[in-house]
């Protein structure tokens, strides 16, 4: 066990996408109540580092492109300029084993992976057990002591973040006194995708019932498929914008719920606030969706023959197309 004064600068990795940084928020607040005076440093990918700009339990952001040797070099000499006591690596492949290592930190917590494990000063063995993402995150904690429980995952929305999303809602037609309900018919991988006409008949049966008024949002590349649900639901409602990701954070953060598949927007709602509708496939729910029904949150999924494939892309995509409109619907 580590004594609460050994770690002043702290720095934590992981690489990669949206979901998967918003799902290491809960090892920060850990950390910050551990740590309440230490000085937490968070390394990310561009452009999901600006989820954490700001963030309450990060004091520093360092930024990897991984495009550009040169700009990798600039930052290896910026990791370096702050003495790190202690350095984390949530994602364990080689290049952010390398980083870690290059960081300079003293002590170095990862992975038992073969190659990478001799980066690390101390590697975290699996146990093997069935755990969230969450917990999976909270494990490399262990050497420095017994666990503290964590809150949810959370992403903070400055005060003139709130501001703008209420303008642009209001500038797009959006009341604010009736409920917005959000729909992402988008995903990184086309596997984990609910088809578009079932988005597009959701979208107008909640119109038609009067739940809610409809926004739909979407990523880079996804303005053709979003364009063609909007079509197919007949609903006279603002085409979407592509919103950077804080500016999508805080106009979920004023919708009364989203409905998403399997993908890091998903994960954003809950983590400023609002109830999502999950809707999985391919993936494996008890780790990527630990979220509390008690807060509002509701997974839709159905265990099929080929469950738990993992594939990206699928020609039958069984998994989703046993999802019906009827029990979307009422979970939202």
């Amino acid at each position: 066990m580590s004594d609460i004064n050994t770690y002043s600068h702290i720095l934590v990795t992981r690489l990669r996408f949206m979901g998967d940084i918003i799902l290491t928020t809960p090892l920060l607040q850990v950390l910050r109540t551990r740590y309440p005076s230490a000085h937490i440093g968070y390394l990310a990918e561009s452009p999901y580092h600006t989820l954490l700009q700001p963030h309450p339990c990060v004091d520093s952001l360092y930024v990897l492109d991984r495009h550009r040797q040169l700009s990798q070099l600039a930052l290896i000499r910026q990791l370096r300029r702050r003495k790190w006591d202690l350095a984390i690596d949530l994602f364990g492949n080689p290049r952010s084993a390398l980083l870690t290592f290059l960081s300079g930190a003293r002590m170095r917590i990862g992975g038992d992976f073969r190659g990478r494990r001799h980066y690390y000063t101390h590697r975290i063995q699996d146990d093997g057990r069935r755990k969230t993402a969450i917990q999976f995150h909270l494990q490399y904690l262990n050497p420095l002591g017994p666990a503290a429980e964590a809150n949810p995952p959370h992403i903070q929305v400055t005060e003139d973040e709130r501001a703008w999303a209420v303008r642009f809602l209001a500038e797009l037609g959006y009341q604010s006194t009736r409920p917005v309900i959000a729909l992402h018919p988008g995903a990184t991988w086309p596997a984990k995708k609910w088809q578009a006409h079932k988005f597009a008949e959701l979208a107008a049966r909640l119109h038609r019932e009067q739940i809610g008024q409809i926004l739909f949002t979407m990523g880079p590349g996804e303005e053709e498929l979003v364009t063609s649900v909007r079509s197919q639901s007949g609903l006279d409602v603002p085409m979407p914008k592509l919103l950077s990701l804080r500016q999508l954070a805080a106009v979920l953060q004023q919708c009364r719920a989203l409905v998403a598949n399997d993908c890091g927007t998903m994960h954003l709602a809950p983590a400023v606030g609002t109830p999502v509708v999950g809707l999985f496939g391919p993936g494996e729910p008890d780790i990527w969706f630990p979220y509390e029904a008690a807060k509002g949150h509701r997974l839709v999924y159905h265990t099929v023959d080929c469950s738990h494939c993992h594939r990206d892309f699928c020609d039958k995509m069984t998994c989703m197309q046993v999802i019906t409109v009827e029990e979307v619907f009422e979970q939202v």
